[in-house]
């Protein structure tokens, strides 16, 4: 039977509250086996309804960047619609989360990539994978990028320049994701080398992950958004503003389930929702970028 899920950790998966999990065994919907008298999922099998899921018409499945607004979103937007439908988020990163879509892991697709020869945010890399007539790029948000420090920034660090001092910890982002091309790029633009930064090849798959690295001094210095240095609270010294956007295969894009999705993310909505959003800007949210 291989790994068994406890409640908890499939509510955790799911993003539902432990409740709804009952609701789901109770309708038949999800694989389960009762064991001394308590319900346990088969992560196999569950991981394999999950994917199921995504050819679904009633359930999202979000793959790419890390965001932990969005990731508060969903969970909202997925209380809110079960059980009719449900709603995945894997934030596998950005490069990873277009090659999802392409395999067709995924409706929606999630990413911030800056383009070094063009300083063009997205475009340029959908370009690479995908035809432009198949899909239709949505703006999210755009948000701040930037050093995350300790509190009080007892390094006294100011610049990108900073990170490659002698005793300075640097904590980085996996692979692949808008975050780790995004700090590439800066250093190139400043003719720095990776080789010089302690840590570099020190890597965590979050922001959230990157400002727990600094919070309990496992790191000095690590390149994240500025809503995470604000939930804790550390410092965050800005380096890049970015437009964070959505994709949505062509074919999917008139459906029912992703119109709703797409009329949830209101401007109006989100600031509603939470109120204080440092480093968002909401002013093109919604807005459809490229239609191919």
């Amino acid at each position: 039977m291989g790994e068994l899920l406890t409640t908890k950790e499939l509510a955790d998966l799911l993003r539902l509250n432990e409740k709804k999990v009952y609701q789901l065994v109770k309708e038949g919907g999800i694989p389960h086996v009762r064991i001394a008298g308590k319900w346990l999922f088969p992560k196999e099998h569950i991981l394999r309804w999950i994917d199921e899921g995504v050819q679904r018409e009633r359930d999202i499945f979000i793959v790419g960047s890390d965001d932990i607004l969005l990731s508060r979103l969903l969970a909202l937007y997925s209380r809110e619609r079960f059980p009719q439908s449900l709603t995945f988020y894997s934030p596998v990163g950005s490069l990873k989360g277009v090659q999802a879509l392409l395999q067709r892991k995924g409706q929606i697709c999630c990413l911030h990539l800056l383009d070094s020869d063009t300083g063009e945010y997205n475009l340029p890399f959908l370009n690479r994978y995908l035809s432009p007539q198949h899909y239709v790029v949505i703006n999210l948000w755009h948000r701040r990028q930037g050093l995350i420090l300790k509190k009080g920034n007892p390094l006294g660090i100011k610049s990108l320049e900073d990170v490659v001092r002698k005793g300075v910890r640097f904590i980085n982002r996996n692979e692949g994701s808008g975050t780790r091309l995004l700090l590439e790029y800066l250093l190139r633009e400043k003719g720095l080398e990776e080789k010089e930064i302690v840590g570099f090849a020190d890597e965590v798959d979050t922001h959230l992950g990157v400002a727990l690295k600094v919070y309990f001094g496992e790191a000095d210095v690590g390149l994240g958004i500025e809503y995470v240095a604000h939930l804790f609270p550390l410092d965050f010294i800005p380096l890049q503003d970015e437009r964070f956007d959505l994709v949505v295969p062509k074919e999917l894009w008139h459906t029912e389930i992703i119109k709703g999705f797409i009329a949830y993310i209101d401007p109006m909505r989100i600031r509603r929702l939470f109120r204080i959003l440092p480093g968002y800007d909401l002013k093109a949210t919604g807005k459809v970028i490229f239609e191919g």
